[in-house]
């Protein structure tokens, strides 16, 4: 067995780095609620462990964002491209940090069966039309509500500015829709190369935050930390978007499920979940999704301004001009209609007290999938009985996801966020966030 990497000062990596001295444990960070009920109903070792993760953030990736910082070595977002495209072995003289991440991105875990994530992938998929629309209201923007997850992206102003929403969105699509592609979490494919990409800009957007006088540590703990970033994949990808497309009337077999959680279990190892909190499983996914949903403050003003935000960008311009509505729908729905039925349809995928919380209209078309669920489970149980190809119906509906946010003119570099611009943002306080008071 090999040891863990280290850092370039011997200690091996913690999750702390940059960290601020004298802040409380995770368990007593302000961002934390309910945390007697959820030790009356976790255990105080589970509610602790997690906690505790606030506090811990992904220091492969950060380690190798200081290298790049460190002029002293030729380490930076050119080598660490190269690194990914044709391998570490590629880069002349790489920095510590930089062969302690790939060591990292390139050891697959022995529980990883390519076989099991390629069938996740078109399970995620399967369900069809149904599937665009619950990501981006349901599993992006509904994400939004979370008030710890929110903090990070408030700064660059990059969801709260009508002309950089679409931007900031289209980089989500891209990336998700590459790592649930089938096949596309294979070392050298796309859903993979854009993870890793993704993993370096958390580190950067954390190095950026950690540096800036308007982060409040005490109450929200590490930018991007271990905790928020185990629930994205465990929760907002796996247990929450899995919920919104049965609330549809579709269902998974146990089989799907087990796939699915395997696929996005792999997507948190390669984007910097540490093992000892990443889920095993679709049960384990589920139970730590609720403990974190419990320990959530409820939205904010600043959360509710961030869902609006995306769910009025994606209904007024759907990504690439392409509907992520079903045809038949589409075509008799203005855009004061879409709207009204996007928020509508949140009501059968969110919690009726967090879309309380957010303000979001109750308007007639809430009982719209109620109603059609019995027809569209019925439809759905006849469809499994009889011949179905679902890897045909996954990939037809890649197909026009992936016309939709297509990379300008084949430019790979600005598929996902320029971390330059994105420093540049948080830096100037574009979120206009207000300065947090030192003691």
């Amino acid at each position: 067995m090999t040891s863990a990497p280290t850092r370039p000062d011997g200690r091996t990596f913690r999750g702390d780095l940059d960290v601020p001295p004298g802040l409380p444990r995770g368990i007593d960070l302000g961002r934390i609620a309910n945390k007697d009920k959820a030790i009356a109903m976790y255990g105080r070792e589970l509610v602790e462990k997690l906690t505790d993760h606030a506090l811990l953030a992904d220091d492969y990736a950060y380690q190798a964002m200081l290298d790049f910082k460190d002029k002293s070595n030729n380490t930076n977002w050119r080598t660490f491209d190269l690194a990914l495209e044709q391998g570490i072995d590629a880069v002349d003289d790489p920095s510590p940090g930089l062969v302690a991440l790939f060591a990292e991105l390139d050891r697959i875990p022995d529980w990883v069966d390519f076989d099991q994530l390629y069938r996740g992938a078109v399970a995620f998929w399967r369900a069809g039309p149904i599937v665009p629309p619950v990501l981006a209201w349901a599993t992006i923007a509904g994400g939004f509500s979370m008030y710890s997850a929110t903090r990070p992206v408030l700064f660059s102003g990059r969801l709260r500015q009508s002309d950089k929403v679409g931007t900031r969105l289209i980089e989500s699509f891209r990336y998700v829709v590459a790592a649930y592609t089938p096949g596309g979490m294979r070392r050298f494919e796309e859903g993979f190369r854009l993870t890793a990409k993704v993993r370096m800009i958390h580190a950067a957007v954390r190095h950026s935050l950690s540096h800036s006088e308007v982060w409040d540590w005490a109450n929200w703990g590490v930018p991007i930390n271990n905790l928020d970033g185990m629930v994205t994949q465990a929760g907002q990808f796996g247990v929450k978007f899995i919920d919104a497309v049965q609330n549809s009337g579709f269902r998974y077999s146990d089989r799907e499920l087990e796939d699915i959680f395997a696929l996005s279990r792999y997507v948190g190892h390669v984007i910097g979940v540490p093992a000892d909190i990443l889920h095993t499983g679709y049960e384990d996914a589920r139970r730590k999704t609720e403990l974190h949903t419990l320990l959530e403050l409820p939205p904010d003003e600043l959360c509710r301004d961030v869902v609006h935000s995306v769910i009025a960008y994606s209904v007024e311009n759907p990504p690439g001009d392409v509907e992520i509505l079903p045809g038949p729908i589409a075509k008799f729905m203005t855009t004061e209609r879409r709207l009204a039925l996007a928020y509508g349809l949140l009501y059968s995928w969110i919690p009726t007290d967090v879309l309380t919380a957010l303000g979001a209209e109750r308007t007639a078309w809430r009982h719209v999938l109620p109603a059609v669920r019995p027809l569209v489970a019925v439809a759905h149980r006849i469809g499994r009985l009889l011949p179905h190809d679902d890897e045909k119906t996954a990939f037809d509906i890649l197909r026009t996801f992936n016309a939709a946010i297509e990379v300008p003119h084949g430019q790979k570099a600005v598929a996902v966020a320029n971390p330059e611009e994105v420093h540049a943002d948080i830096a100037a306080n574009k979120g206009d966030m207000p300065v947090v008071a030192r003691s």
